[in-house]
């Protein structure tokens, strides 16, 4: 795979439509406005329109055709601004202002919703996030959510199950292992499984098509039963 046109660290990274689009982030001297997209039929990357804001440690997802940008380190303070890019037009739109700034946030798409979970908010002492707002395109507006359990920044956000998971991070003092997930229907957070390792500044993925154990279980209510000598009873059947 090809380098982009820029150096990249605490960029922000999603796809659509077949691309891979890098946004902003710090080249080691200064925080970046601009953005790029790699093709992986052309295997190439291109220079896009760059954004009305300089953003590191920003969060980025797609919705409905568009990429979506929020938050973020501009090298003096932490951003409450959001933003999306349409490709048809290779324009950014500034949209409403979240409630809070965030950086180090998670941003996701979820149930025609961006969501923007936790981070820190750049105010002095621990200034990690609990909260959570859901912005609503159609509208323009932002309304807050249920907030997590755990303060985090820096941690690993996506959607499985139509559910939002998070995971790790950092939480003011420690770096984290817990690991969360929404529900909107009910509008809550539950504790999933921690993770095994602490880890921050991670990042996660869904990765379809793989073997779950559930395909290959049978239920021991559909599984006849023999007598063994001597009493009791033994399950008989073989895993399909």
């Amino acid at each position: 795979m090809p380098a982009m046109k820029s150096s990249r660290c605490y960029v922000s990274v999603t796809t659509l439509n077949g691309f891979i689009y890098a946004l902003g982030g710090f080249n080691g001297h200064c925080r970046l406005r601009s953005a790029e997209r790699y093709q992986p039929q052309a295997h190439q990357w291109e220079v896009i329109d760059p954004m009305h804001e300089k953003r590191s440690d920003a969060s980025c997802t797609s919705l409905q055709g568009k990429v979506y940008i929020c938050g973020g380190f501009n090298g003096l303070a932490s951003l409450q601004s959001a933003e999306y890019y349409d490709p048809q037009t290779n324009q950014w739109t500034m949209i409403s202002q979240m409630s809070s700034p965030r950086s180090g946030l998670g941003v996701i798409a979820y149930r025609d919703r961006i969501y923007a979970v936790g981070g820190n908010n750049g105010s002095e002492g621990n200034n990690r996030m609990r909260t959570v707002e859901a912005y609503n395109p159609q509208t323009d507006t932002w309304t807050n959510k249920s907030p997590m359990n755990t303060t985090r920044s820096n941690f690993g956000i996506e959607v499985l199950d139509d559910h939002i998971f998070v995971a790790g991070g950092y939480d003011g003092s420690n770096t984290s292992t817990a690991v969360e997930s929404y529900d909107a229907t009910l509008n809550q957070w539950t504790e999933a499984r921690d993770m095994e390792v602490t880890r921050s500044a991670l990042s996660c993925c869904v990765v379809y098509g793989l073997p779950n154990m559930a395909d290959y279980a049978i239920s021991r209510d559909i599984l006849p039963m023999i007598e063994l000598e001597g009493g009791g009873e033994e399950l008989v059947g073989q895993l399909q």
